[in-house]
């Protein structure tokens, strides 16, 4: 009977025959999931059957246990991120403004052929900017997949005046004072068709729980323990951020300049751990988040404190708490940001989520600059989901593919077709769908895999059937993780 296990690190090749000296079909990553087939044995080698192909491997090249793994998405401008735990665990973390998210989904989980749905263990919508929720509507109304609970930052946009709601003033400072924390509060604010409007963020939290029935929505702060991710669990995620403040019975959170601003610097910061790593994971952190968070965490102000000791203190400090191995950028690597914050983050690699097409110019030279002079190691780690899909084949689908793809849906709305030439078109849909799926799905997104004592971050190589290029972080004698060049 056929059984699975995994790629052990950090590669293997997948051979033809059960001899090192036959066709290599594939080179294979640590932590791919392989069938094992239930062939009659030779020595030293194993039939599997693997991406697609069946092979050898050298038995050696196996393991039973499954990694944690975190898919950076390319879903352009904006952020995404698939994270998989070992016991198969699905949680999303934004998912951009259009459909790339989903059609990766539906390469990476055969979502049109699967007969249950796709469990969905919680997703998290770090703010309400929409290139981090609007892919998030087709994923919650997609009738394969299943969403368990979703979390959220508190700030609700609604219709109106007040579009992140009512604020009140202490000791001269401005604070935002309807924090939505639960789905009853939810209900509260959204069953009032006024207050949803036409605006697209109220819209997509209305739909969650009246038309999918998701029974679990709660916004996210310091402190909140995230049910089956706290410090009993294999997989730890703290959350960091936002920070409230809290008076008049309530909790509020700090104004921090105009709306986008302040939703923006509010974003949910999760740092997640396992074993001996750590990951940092948020939204669009600016100036005066940062600002904010540093002198909540450490208790100097960053603009004012210019005493060498001081700063070092300030420096210390707030590495006990941002410190980690492997960050995502926030705000796609865009020039909004301290250094001393980014000095707190101190990670050996970096990943940035960001588009072509836009007008932000992302991710900027000073940003890329201060990520490096701010990061560990002698050669630290910056990945970029815009630069890794920079590929022949991936301008190619969009000049030809897409477009194919419109007439063909065209064609299909004639009513004069024939039921025979509906299914042929559908046919012709579903393959270059799934190309395009494919394609969405490998060129682009950065891949990470550990087992919590090291890391591997994996990318497509640019040309066609290359293969992936990976980086591999290592403990070293200090029981650090370090870039092995």
């Amino acid at each position: 009977m056929a059984t699975n296990q995994y790629i052990g690190y950090p590669e293997a090749k997948l051979f033809q025959t059960a001899d090192t000296s036959s066709k290599v079909l594939n080179k294979l990553l640590w932590g791919d999931l392989v069938v094992v087939l239930d062939e009659i044995s030779v020595p030293s080698f194993t039939k599997i059957k693997c991406r697609g192909a069946v092979g050898w491997v050298k038995s050696n090249k196996l393991q039973a246990n499954k990694l944690l793994e975190v898919c950076f998405v390319d879903v352009g401008q904006g952020d995404g991120s698939l994270v998989i735990t070992p016991d198969d665990k699905f949680i999303l973390i934004d998912a951009g403004k259009g459909d790339n998210m989903v059609r990766f989904l539906n390469w990476r989980f055969n979502l049109k052929n699967r007969t249950d749905q796709l469990p969905i263990e919680m997703l998290i919508i770090t703010h309400s900017d929409e290139d981090h929720y609007g892919g998030f509507d087709q994923i919650i109304n997609h009738d394969k997949i299943n969403i368990k609970r979703i979390y959220h930052n508190g700030i609700m946009e609604r219709a109106g005046n007040e579009l992140l709601g009512p604020r009140t003033t202490k000791n001269g400072k401005k604070y935002l004072s309807d924090i939505i924390q639960n789905l009853p509060e939810l209900k509260s604010l959204f069953d009032i068709q006024t207050n949803r409007g036409g605006k697209k963020y109220p819209k997509l939290m209305h739909d969650a729980y009246q038309k999918k029935g998701i029974q679990q929505i709660d916004s996210l702060e310091k402190g909140t323990l995230i049910e089956g991710f706290d410090e009993n669990s294999e997989i730890r995620f703290e959350v960091l951020a936002p920070v409230s403040e809290q008076f008049n019975g309530k909790k509020h959170l700090r104004v921090l300049g105009d709306d986008g601003e302040t939703k923006n610097g509010h974003s949910v910061v999760i740092k997640a751990y396992m074993g001996h790593i750590s990951l940092l994971l948020g939204g669009d952190l600016n100036e005066k988040s940062q600002e904010y968070l540093t002198e909540h965490y450490t208790g100097y102000n960053p603009l004012t404190t210019t005493l060498e000791n001081d700063i070092k203190d300030m420096i210390a400090k707030g590495r006990l708490i941002f410190e980690s191995d492997v960050a995502k950028s926030c705000h796609h690597g865009s020039d909004h940001f301290m250094d001393d914050f980014l000095s707190f983050i101190n990670p050996i690699a970096t990943v940035i989520s960001s588009g072509d097409n836009e007008t932000h110019t992302h991710p900027r030279p000073e940003t890329l600059g201060a990520i490096g002079k701010n990061s560990r190691g002698k050669r630290p780690l910056i990945f970029s989901t815009e630069l890794a899909r920079s590929t022949n084949e991936k301008r190619a689908i969009n000049m030809t593919d897409y477009e194919i793809l419109r007439n063909l849906y065209i064609e299909l709305k004639k009513p004069e077709l024939t039921a025979e030439l509906k299914n042929q078109l559908k046919i012709q849909i579903a393959k270059i769908e799934s190309k395009i799926e494919r394609n969405v799905a490998v060129y682009g997104m950065i891949n990470l895999r550990t087992d919590g004592n090291k890391i591997m971050i994996a990318q497509k190589k640019e040309q066609k059937d290359a293969g992936y290029i990976y980086w591999l972080l290592e403990l070293n004698e200090h029981n650090k993780l370090e870039y092995k060049a």
